[in-house]
């Protein structure tokens, strides 16, 4: 099969098999890679340069993906498989891992910061969301020990900023503490900086 290119638009090369158009990748990939220079090819090797060229597209995807913000590792494969296989967006992940650009760990720090101080999620919630991430328990734990964290401050200042209206009323109590359960918070807790308003003794009945 006689293999020919041509230069396409922003260091785009669209390649040619027989003189119909087969596969599209960046300049850069191409003009380093021994496939250039070759005039004719067989079906194995097409079928090695289209894999190569779908993990170049990957990693090109996940280079994307790690600049605009961090990842981890389970969270990157998510993504990838959107338009990869399970192997490709594995062997890209583990690549970007190696290099220093995934770090299961720092990530979770960041992540967990974020919950805390912009979602005011609880605990429970925090270690629930680093899960759906993919991180680890070990790494989980680690990073929730280094939080510094006031659980009935951070309780009583949601109720001050968001829910002392409802406070009125049985059913808006309710409410209360089903949102502030929903966050993270235990009904312990709860209870606890409900005290600060007068009204805790009132939920031994429910």
């Amino acid at each position: 099969m006689k293999l020919s290119f041509k230069n396409g638009r922003n260091n785009k090369i669209h390649i040619f098999i027989d003189k119909e158009y087969s596969l599209t990748v960046d300049g850069e990939y191409w003009f380093t890679s021994e496939w250039c220079r070759l005039k004719e090819i067989d079906e194995d090797d097409f079928e090695e340069l289209k894999e190569e060229i779908t993990l170049r597209r990957a990693w090109l995807n996940a280079l994307d993906l790690l600049s605009m913000r961090s990842h981890s590792q389970k969270e990157l494969i998510m993504k990838l498989r959107r338009k990869y296989s399970q192997e490709t967006a594995e062997a890209v992940a583990h690549k970007a891992a190696g290099l220093g650009l995934i770090d299961d760990e720092a990530f979770a720090e960041i992540y967990a910061k974020e919950l805390v101080e912009r979602k005011k999620y609880g605990i429970s919630r925090v270690k629930n969301e680093l899960r759906l991430k993919g991180i680890s328990s070990d790494i989980i734990e680690s990073v929730l020990l280094s939080l510094d964290i006031d659980t009935k401050e951070s309780i009583i200042n949601l109720i001050e900023r968001k829910y002392s209206r409802k406070l009125s009323d049985e059913k808006g109590k309710r409410q209360v503490i089903a949102s502030l359960q929903r966050l993270g918070y235990s009904y312990s807790d709860i209870k606890s900086a409900l005290r600060e308003f007068d009204i805790a003794e009132e939920f031994d009945e429910w």
